[in-house]
């Protein structure tokens, strides 16, 4: 039998220690700050090894110094690779032929439409549990005392298990796309405060922003039933700004319908959609009493499926494992929970769509990603309505072999599409090597940066350098790692010690990510005038500056060619994914913490070296992006001709 204690109060805790054999070996598995308390009564009683889980039971321990190892260290480099590589492959559980029947409602696979959320909550539940057995192999004379989470994994693999008192219950409600991360910014300066929203607030806010957009009624087109309607899923208004600018001087008519976030969100981006003559949809545009009942009967059909679905014990256990070890048992009830949300919640979604497609008879879809849950939904009802689907690429990808599977699961591969509207050659080549055929790759540039050029208007001389942050990710093992987390903090430590020690000035503009890190308190350990920016476009800031450091590869590199500014790549992670041409080609000085002094030094002080990297930054764009300046029009006058 299991040995299960839950402990309260200390009582029974020190109770069951008094009663073990003093030669027992504890090991605490610390993975949640809530139960810390429980951990702090019981090494002052006792003697035990401890292992944290993640950053943040790493640094409570760190800072109270108590003696600790991570969990990190029991695996190794192949590990989290095969950690990755499971995730990737479990999160297609979909497509299976013994269960599809039942996730399937009105042509569209409901499974298909989680997987994006998925592959973070797999990435982060197998580490866990592929780190845990090898715990388990290590100490297999030990009682392991830990959370409500591990001791359920850890049944697999131990029956000595006690479960801390305070631990909190597996929370399926506690989901990545659960809630939001919102900032807003404070004064006239650019300081800002952060707090996480639930996805129903959030919701309901979205909502009342959106009851203005009945009066945004388009005036120079008509909207028949054989106009050429353009569906735009998922577009942030302001980062497409010229694309938006461009739509009312077109014959084409466009519909933007956007369910994560609004269309509208401020005075520039209500006057965008005003000036573009598109329209804008939304759930208040389209919800009706007969759409409610629709709603409804199909959430009760939906529930019947589902319990039909997880009969296939046999089927998830086996399929939901990695080197022989299933974690089917321990996964089973937040799955079943899981999917069952997202199912009830993706028919009203589908619902919505299918009404708004048979409101307009679209020519054709533009979408960014393949991977978001209403992208999904698109790219399967609109194969029913024989609807081409464009995918517009919107940043920079891995153009490498080794970089594939993070590249379709971040969609950004047109696997679905028909058409893939990509920024230039460098795009359109990979492209083609992954055996895409070339008649469905149009190389057009981008709308995003059409706008960026330098501009002697806009331009001020700071002598400042820029660091661009871009931190490791929740869906990618090797950055759940307290080694990559704490490499990304000393790198962005470093450049703020090294440009404070040659004195230049230095401003860090983090990535939208809304898991991105807030650097400020970083920067003001070090230096207390560095700034830190969190909102805006990053390319008004490259413009001024002296020089730009990018943690990794990002977009913004593009950015800095295109604006002649010499650039440092900053190396942080090793994911695996390869090298991009772009840091191959020496349009970027790449370096890494060790060198980075004496390549900050050259790059400064050196005239031939700064426009050696310029120079090869704009040969590097020319191959990157096409239509420099013109990717509106180009994008336009191609849905122009595709309808």
């Amino acid at each position: 039998h299991v040995l299960t204690i839950v402990c309260e109060e200390g009582f029974y805790l020190s109770q069951f220690f008094k009663s073990m054999n003093n030669n027992s070996n504890l090991l605490v598995l610390f993975d949640s700050p809530s139960d810390f308390d429980d951990l702090d009564k019981m090494i002052s009683k006792n003697k035990s090894k401890i292992i944290s889980f993640d950053y943040d039971t790493h640094r409570i321990l760190k800072d109270k110094k108590i003696n600790h190892e991570i969990s990190d260290n029991y695996l190794s480099k192949k590990d989290l690779r095969i950690i990755q590589k499971t995730a990737y492959s479990v999160s297609e559980w979909f497509n299976a032929d013994i269960i599809s029947k039942h996730i399937y409602y009105k042509g569209v696979n409901l499974g298909s439409l989680i997987q994006d959320e998925l592959i973070n909550i797999l990435v982060n539940y197998i580490k866990k549990v592929f780190e845990l057995y090898k715990i388990s192999k290590q100490f297999t004379n030990s009682t392991f005392i830990g959370s409500q989470a591990c001791c359920k994994i850890m049944k697999d693999f131990s029956k000595k298990i006690i479960e801390f008192k305070n631990s909190e219950a597996e929370n399926s409600e506690q989901l990545p796309l659960d809630s939001t991360k919102v900032r807003m910014k404070i004064g006239i300066k650019n300081h800002s405060m952060e707090f996480r929203i639930s996805k129903n607030l959030f919701t309901r806010l979205k909502g009342i922003s959106e009851k203005p957009s009945k009066f945004l009624l388009p005036k120079n087109h008509s909207i028949e039933e054989n106009s050429k309607n353009i569906l735009v899923i998922e577009f942030n208004t302001i980062r497409y700004q010229t694309f938006f600018e461009q739509m009312a001087n077109t014959n084409l008519n466009f519909t933007i319908y956007n369910r994560r976030n609004p269309a509208f969100w401020n005075a520039q981006s209500y006057n965008l959609i005003k000036q573009s003559d598109c329209i804008v949809e939304t759930k208040n545009s389209l919800y009706d009493t007969n759409l409610k009942k629709i709603i409804l009967d199909g959430k009760t059909q939906i529930k019947t499926e589902i319990l039909d679905l997880f009969s296939h014990e046999n089927f998830f256990k086996s399929f939901f494992s990695f080197d022989g070890i299933s974690f089917w048992s321990s996964f089973k009830v937040f799955f079943t929970n899981y999917f069952k949300k997202r199912a009830l919640e993706f028919i009203e979604e589908i619902e919505l769509l299918k009404k708004l497609m048979e409101k307009y008879t679209f020519s054709s879809i533009l979408i960014l990603s393949e991977a978001g849950s209403n992208e999904r939904m698109a790219l399967q009802l609109a194969r029913q309505k024989e609807i081409p689907v464009c995918l517009l690429q919107h940043g920079a990808i891995y153009d490498t072999i080794e970089g594939y599977d993070m590249n379709v699961a971040q969609g950004v591969v047109p696997l679905k599409s028909d058409h893939y509207l990509c920024w230039g050659k460098i795009t359109e080549e990979y492209s083609k090597r992954l055996g895409i055929k070339s008649e469905k790759i149009h190389a057009i540039g981008s709308p995003i940066f059409d706008k960026v050029r330098f501009d002697e208007r806009d331009y001020s001389k700071n002598d400042y350098v820029l660091l661009a942050t871009s931190g490791p990710t929740k869906e990618d093992a090797s950055d759940l790692t307290i080694e990559i987390i704490e490499k990304n903090m000393n790198a962005i430590k470093k450049v703020c010690q090294l440009t404070t020690k040659y004195n230049k000035k230095l401003i860090i503009k983090t990535h939208p990510s809304p898991d991105e890190l807030d650097p400020s308190f970083i920067a003001k350990q070090v230096n207390s005038k560095i700034k830190v920016i969190n909102e805006g476009k990053i390319s008004p800031l490259i413009q001024s500056c002296e020089l730009l450091i990018t943690i990794d590869f990002t977009s913004v590199i593009l950015d800095a060619h295109l604006l002649g500014k010499p650039v440092i790549s900053l190396s942080v992670k090793d994911n695996g994914w390869g090298i991009p041409p772009a840091l191959k080609n020496n349009s970027c000085l790449v370096t890494d913490l060790e060198k980075l002094n004496d390549d900050l030094k050259d790059v400064l002080n050196n005239e031939q070296i700064r426009n050696q990297l310029i120079k090869n930054g704009m040969k590097s764009s020319n191959e990157y992006l096409s239509y420099q300046n013109n990717g509106s029009s180009k994008l336009i006058g191609f849905l122009e001709e595709l309808v």
